[in-house]
């Protein structure tokens, strides 16, 4: 009989974000949630992605810990630095972890780890809680971790809120970590998108969703929403809603209200501002 594994999530809570640019009608600003997800056997288990701040690490490695299971692999589903800037402060309670993602994600791991945008992105938004020495990963070769003779699969799935994204797809329990592929209530990140490239990501979704998955755990989500399947289709209609929209309006307020009238309960329509700025800037 075929040895299940078991997986768990940790949601690290959404903190301030120091900025003078705020959505309409407010007067601060907080990053999303961030998911992280902990696939373990009966021994070991593997980490999909991180959180950013110092603090935030510590907490999720007290959560580690506290699983009893040791730590072997930490995978970073994609590029952004709020999925893999807590790697250093998780080595130094599990040195033996190894971090790993595929060539194309260390590519943009690279740039995010980069002292021109650690000096003028992440650290005046998060000041003094970057961690110092930020981790780059080494290569996945072959795109599989071997976790108590299971295999989890870091499957390539192109553009979706930036480029050269993956997921991590359990095939024996039926699992996809999906990283920023997936949004689970919360509003998505598409400042860096276009109208071709939200195309890819629905492509992605469709590719994710040819695994056939009993669970999807989407890389920001609202802390207790249910990972289910479902969550692909609702951000495969956000990604449409958005388009049509864009395509509509001639200014970001445009855009913001007529989206948050269709989506007034998401968590954090901060990102759905900043990706309407991105979409029409100067309006």
């Amino acid at each position: 009989m075929t040895r299940r594994l078991q997986w768990e999530v940790f949601v690290s809570a959404q903190i301030p974000v120091v900025t003078n640019d705020f959505p309409p009608g407010a007067s601060d600003m907080k990053w999303s949630p961030i998911s992280s997800t902990l696939i373990s056997g009966k021994r070991d288990a593997v980490l999909v992605d991180t959180a950013i701040t110092v603090d935030q690490n510590r907490k999720l490695v007290d959560w580690i810990a506290a699983s009893g299971k040791n730590l072997t692999t930490i995978y970073a589903t994609h590029g952004h630095g709020d999925h893999f800037f807590g790697v250093n402060t998780i080595q130094k309670k599990f040195p033996k972890a190894r971090f790993v993602a595929t060539r194309e994600v260390i590519a943009v791991m690279q740039k995010q780890a980069s002292a021109p945008v650690v000096n003028t992105y992440w650290k005046p938004r998060f000041p003094g809680q970057i961690d110092s020495t930020l981790v780059v990963a080494d290569e996945l070769k072959g795109g599989v971790i071997e976790l108590e003779g299971e295999q989890l699969v870091g499957v390539p799935l192109g553009h979706t809120d930036t480029d050269n994204t993956t997921c991590l797809h359990a095939p024996s329990i039926g699992l996809v970590v999906a990283g920023d592929a997936v949004y689970n209530d919360v509003h998505l990140h598409l400042g860096e998108s276009n109208a071709e490239t939200r195309n890819d990501w629905i492509a992605a979704l469709d590719k994710v969703e040819s695994l056939t998955p009993v669970a999807v755990i989407a890389g920001h989500k609202r802390s207790g929403a249910p990972d289910t399947p479902n969550n692909i289709e609702e951000t495969r209609k956000y990604i449409r809603d958005f388009d049509r929209i864009a395509t509509n309006t001639k200014t970001a307020s445009e855009l913001y209200n007529q989206m948050l009238a269709i989506y007034p309960e998401r968590v954090n329509p901060a990102v759905l501002w900043f990706s309407a700025r991105a979409m029409k800037p100067g309006t």
